[in-house]
């Protein structure tokens, strides 16, 4: 990536996080969104767009960085645009040897969900794999060369595999969902014909590599890992290499290859650094799961659950031998201590208080907090906000045609920086089955609170301010036997295996009636961590097709997951008649109800009178008060 003056950065880095301007509204946003597609779909129409200014936006790059953007946006996989970039990309990934644009290319692939796919996703994955040098990384060159030998046997055993599959067309489109596929059992023979003569040709090449391109590579690897290709060593060879070449800082340079203690790293490679731990914290979680589920099954054995009831979990027998003991709390390790520093390092960034330095251009450094931001379910990082002040900035800095980049701050060019603003602005999450791993309370994150930070005790003292009582205590079973179709829906969103849970979670939002709102609402509270957060999301969305006046209603109904979610929907409409209505929920009982109200007021007005989170019902009152009184002043 490239680099730039001390001075340039460091006023990019006060425009990017200071914080100065209003947030945009989601209004804004989703209207910056769809003027980005426009570009996009423009430039594209004929499967190819326009280069850029880095050396890895030359070729497929672009295309296949574009038509993930465009895949998050929600443009279906059928749309004629998609359709053709899928076609040059198919076409342009047997040849390809670049790190950068193989792994694009295999994210689009996952991304696009089109079974025939799997055997080319599987023929770039054995690449990169082949490509991984001794310490764990990757340079621009992946591999050397492909034979036209070689190319015609792969060519004919995807055909092949196609054509088994009962798909003769390999531009089938297939619906979009961010790569939460099905997991396939094992690679083709062909091409573990062809893997194992890309090992064996393996040179142990030393030469410098770069975190710039190994992130690109981790984030392929991993979704080459549910598409049957063996990925476990390259796996442990990049948690080993994170681990080992984080700075005192707690950041990572951009030649990756050995700690460099001279510097504290750019916010962007800081950034890789932690998507490169992400692996290792994902798979000691699927341990810990499948440890969990082994206990669940058990369990489940000794007490048999109730005919029909799917949420029925009884407790374990109090004469049982864990019967009066929780589940061990986690004890944090080594990689959740690289990860609070590499977010410690994160943070001193965007909070101004780190080195000012910062690989490639603003829109790459977007894109890069925005995939640690998502990646890791955090909404702060070094106190800042960073999907707020970073959608202010892209909403401002939009161009007339709906493009962004160009100039100094623009170096990899508009086509490719417009991907990067629309998968910030989208919240790209391109490694779902990863992030569904990662769950702040898991691995004792701290939000980057910067190097030096003192971590929370891991024990409770006797000096340890209680914790505030939980005002809307979990659910009760659905009740036996499931007989309204609400309750039904809830179940099967609740069960559906977590590769499936994009699609059945779009259904139920996108599908008509009420059934389908209630399902939503009675299936959150029985959700977890990404599951949770992507279901309340989805209800809110759903509630922004309401009236205003059911809008009202629903914030004054007697189920918080309604009143919250309603309280979203009415800053999402950019409706400030609701502003009365959500000052009213300031004084809700619970928590959850009164943070989705304050943020909708600061969305629809630009200020904040509070109540500062965690607040008392007097304190709320106060804050209720005040926000009525400006209220009034405004309507005169």
């Amino acid at each position: 990536m490239l680099s730039f003056p001390r001075a340039i950065v460091t006023l990019v880095v006060l425009v990017l996080f200071a914080g100065v301007a209003p947030a945009a509204s989601q209004k804004e946003i989703d209207t910056a969104i769809e003027r980005g597609v426009a570009y996009l779909k423009s430039r594209f129409k004929n499967g190819t767009g326009g280069g850029g200014g880095g050396a890895e936006n030359y070729g497929i790059g672009p295309t296949a960085l574009a038509g993930i953007a465009l895949l998050e946006a929600k443009v279906p996989a059928g749309d004629p645009t998609i359709q053709a970039m899928a076609t040059t990309i198919r076409e342009a990934a047997y040849r390809e040897t670049r790190t950068y644009q193989i792994s694009l290319c295999l994210i689009f692939l996952d991304c696009l969900e089109n079974p025939a796919d799997v055997p080319l996703i599987q023929i770039l994955a054995v690449r990169l794999v082949a490509g991984q040098n001794p310490m764990g990384g990757w340079t621009y060159t992946c591999i050397k060369s492909v034979p036209g030998d070689h190319e015609q046997r792969l060519r004919a055993a995807v055909k092949s595999s196609e054509l088994v599959a009962g798909s003769g067309d390999p531009k089938a489109p297939a619906p979009s969902g961010g790569g939460a596929g099905k997991h396939v059992a094992k690679l083709h023979p062909e091409i573990e014909k062809y893997s194992a003569t890309l090992m064996a040709a393996r040179v142990n090449d030393t030469n410098i590599d770069d975190n710039s391109n190994t992130q690109f590579a981790v984030l392929a690897v991993w979704a080459g890992r549910k598409h049957g290709v063996p990925v476990e060593a390259a796996l442990d060879q990049i948690e080993r290499r994170f681990l080992t070449t984080q700075n005192a800082s707690g950041g990572w340079s951009y030649q990756g290859g050995i700690a460099d203690n001279t510097g504290g790293g750019s916010a962007a490679m800081n950034c890789a650094g932690l998507i490169g731990l992400s692996v290792g914290i994902g798979r000691r979680e699927e341990t810990r799961l499948r440890a969990e589920q082994a206990r669940k099954d058990k369990e489940a054995a000794a007490h048999p659950a109730k005919p029909n009831d799917p949420f029925f979990n009884p407790p374990p027998k109090p004469d049982s031998p864990d019967g009066n003991k929780s589940r061990p709390k986690h004890v944090p390790d080594a990689k959740d201590a690289a990860v609070n520093r590499g977010l410690g390092a994160v943070g001193a960034h965007l909070s101004g208080r780190g080195p000012p330095t910062m690989g490639g251009d603003e829109y790459y450094l977007l894109w890069s907090v925005e995939r640690v931001g998502v990646l890791y379910g955090l909404e702060k990082i070094g106190g800042v906000d960073w999907y707020a002040v970073g959608a202010e900035t892209l909403v401002r800095k939009q161009g007339s045609d709906g493009s962004w980049g160009g100039g100094v701050l623009g170096s990899h060019g508009p086509d490719v920086s417009t991907s990067f603003a629309i998968l910030f602005l989208t919240r790209a999450n391109i490694a779902r089955d990863l992030s569904s791993k990662i769950k702040p309370g898991g691995t004792e994150l701290r939000a980057g609170a910067g190097p030096g930070t003192p971590a929370a005790p891991s024990n409770t003292s006797t000096t340890t301010k209680p914790a505030t009582p939980d005002l809307n205590p979990g659910p009760g079973p659905l009740p036996t036997p499931v007989a309204d179709e609400a309750s039904r829906l809830a179940a099967n969103l609740v069960a559906v295996p977590a590769a499936e849970w994009s699609k059945a979670l779009t259904k139920v939002r996108d599908a008509k009636g009420g059934d389908y709102t209630k399902a939503l609402a009675v299936a959150i509270p029985r959700l977890e961590g990404d599951r949770k957060k992507d279901a309340r999301e989805a209800l809110s969305e759903r509630l922004t097709r309401m009236t205003a006046n059911t809008l009202r209603e629903l914030m004054k109904g007697n189920d918080a997951e309604l009143r919250r979610a309603a309280a979203l929907a009415a800053a999402m409409k950019d409706d400030k008649t609701h502003v009365p209505d959500l000052v009213d929920r300031l004084t809700d009982d619970e928590e959850s109800v009164v943070r989705a109200a304050k943020a909708g007021l600061k969305s629809l007005t630009g200020q904040d009178f509070g109540p500062a989170s965690g607040a008392s019902k007097a304190e709320r009152k106060v804050a209720a008060d005040d926000w009525r009184a400006w209220w009034a002043k405004q309507k005169k």
